[in-house]
């Protein structure tokens, strides 16, 4: 008897799904994963994502095993070929590509080597941006697709349907705890702060948004990830009553702040991504610099405003999509 259970245990077919390494990356493809999931329900599904993500990866339901993609460069040759001899030893029975980078087409190599050349690939179970492989999506408008669609199409060609948006409500049944410096029934909206270029809203904005959310009695809670310290400085001065949580809350500890807060705002980030899967009333504020057609933000409970430049939008018109967002989240 033990032998035979051995044996199953053995011969366990095993996923492997590469996920993206940002936020809003990750939570868009977490749709994808709860899918690929119920497909191979009997299956040891394992998931291969940044080190900041591993944590939250972890809580999830889909994934049995979290490796950390810990490759430091194209000459990290020890790493590279510990990686490879890792992933060869498993035999993946199948590879669900979520990232469709040159992440995801070196590890294609260092799975297959010549055996993923052109002519040799066409019995090979990977599902992703590799053409003529045995699981390759038909969709002609590929990059013209928003990325949710574009994983389902992605899905439909490896035989899995019934891909929905992204779902965080496992968060609430598998983390334990949960802290914050503040009374959480109080009425706050989250102010999404990024320092990353391409993606930042004026400091001077912020400050202004955050003055007037106080006035209309709100408490302005300032998160967001890897963000430099000074950067919410003059924010927090320019207003007293805001509460700083930049850098000190974790993708699951923004989830429960999500489904609290009266709504959230913030340029497009991987913060927002996860405001917006949270059902959160979210205000995005995007530039030309990204097309929400393609990445955006999807729901009922998602406002989108768009300009040329960030600097184009103004704290009372942000101001005023959350008052709109708010009044309809008390009806």
């Amino acid at each position: 008897m033990r032998a035979r259970h051995q044996h199953r245990i053995m011969t366990k077919s095993r996923i492997l799904i590469i996920a993206a390494e940002g936020l809003e990356q990750f939570v868009p493809g977490l749709g994808a994963a709860a899918a690929i999931r119920s497909h191979h329900c009997e299956a040891e599904i394992i998931v291969l994502t940044a080190k900041s993500l591993a944590s939250f990866a972890k809580t999830a339901p889909y994934f049995d095993q979290v490796w950390v993609d810990d490759l430091r460069g194209t000459w990290d040759l020890t790493r590279i070929w510990a990686l490879r001899k890792r992933l060869i030893a498993c035999a993946f029975e199948r590879v669900y590509d979520l990232d469709a980078s040159a992440k995801s087409a070196r590890i294609f190599w260092l799975m297959y080597g010549l055996n993923g050349l052109p002519l040799r690939r066409r019995n090979l179970q990977w599902s992703g941006a590799a053409k003529n492989t045995a699981l390759t999506h038909g969709a002609a408008q590929w990059n013209a697709m928003h990325v949710i669609d574009r994983l389902a199409a992605q899905l439909s060609a490896a035989d899995i349907s019934g891909m929905h948006r992204p779902d965080l409500s496992w968060v609430a049944r598998n983390v334990q705890s949960f802290d914050v410096p503040f009374p959480i029934h109080e009425r706050f909206v989250l102010v999404a702060l990024s320092s990353n270029a391409g993606s930042t809203w004026p400091i001077s904005y912020y400050a202004e948004l955050a003055q007037l959310l106080h006035v209309e009695g709100y408490i302005p809670v300032l998160a967001g990830f890897d963000v430099a310290p000074e950067f919410c400085s003059d924010i927090a001065r320019a207003c007293d009553s805001a509460l700083n949580l930049v850098n000190q809350v974790s993708p699951e500890d923004l989830v429960f702040l999500a489904w609290a807060a009266c709504a959230a705002v913030g340029p497009n980030n991987g913060m927002m991504h996860v405001t917006a899967a949270a059902a959160c009333h979210s205000v995005i504020l995007y530039d030309t610099a990204s097309d929400p057609a393609l990445v955006g933000q999807r729901g009922e409970s998602v406002i989108i405003i768009r300009r040329p430049r960030l600097s184009d939008i103004s704290a009372g018109e942000v101001m005023t999509a959350i008052i709109k967002s708010t009044k309809i989240r008390d009806i």
